[in-house]
């Protein structure tokens, strides 16, 4: 069983967003945890990303947490929502560079965006289109998992 970590900025839109449709993608094939560079402890999903998943028969209880150097020690495979998220990882964790990747770079290696928008304070449009980003190189990455 692969341990897969995703990283954002808060861990209330994109992260939280990745680890529920993995969840439900791959089932018991993956441990699917989430994680923020700035997150507080115990704050709810976005109301955004909660009607995403909702929408989609997803109904998760997720609170934010911070990115920890254990979370990191846990996880096979680390996937990032930015390059600016990867490198901000690298400085501190170096160690992990062979395990670190930005989502979409992970799902194509040959992508020129490697970057998810952030929808946070946007549409539901705008989350319903991250949504289909993340799910489109998640689709790609069950099938490398």
């Amino acid at each position: 069983m692969r341990k897969v970590l995703f990283v954002c900025t808060g861990n209330t839109c994109r992260s939280p967003m990745a680890e529920a449709l993995l969840r439900k993608k791959a089932g018991e094939r993956v441990e699917v945890k989430s994680a923020g560079l700035q997150a507080s402890f115990s704050s709810p999903l976005s109301e955004g990303t909660r009607a995403i998943l909702e929408e989609k028969g997803i109904f998760p209880t997720h609170q934010s947490q911070p990115l920890t150097e254990e979370l990191l020690k846990w996880a096979d495979l680390i996937l990032t929502m930015t390059e600016g998220h990867k490198q901000s990882i690298l400085v501190f964790f170096p160690e992990v560079q062979p395990r670190l990747f930005t989502l979409k770079e992970f799902a194509d290696e040959a992508t020129l965006t490697k970057d998810i928008a952030d929808p946070f304070g946007g549409s539901l449009e705008e989350y319903r289109l991250t949504s289909v980003e993340i799910e489109n190189s998640l689709d790609k990455i069950i099938e490398k998992l």
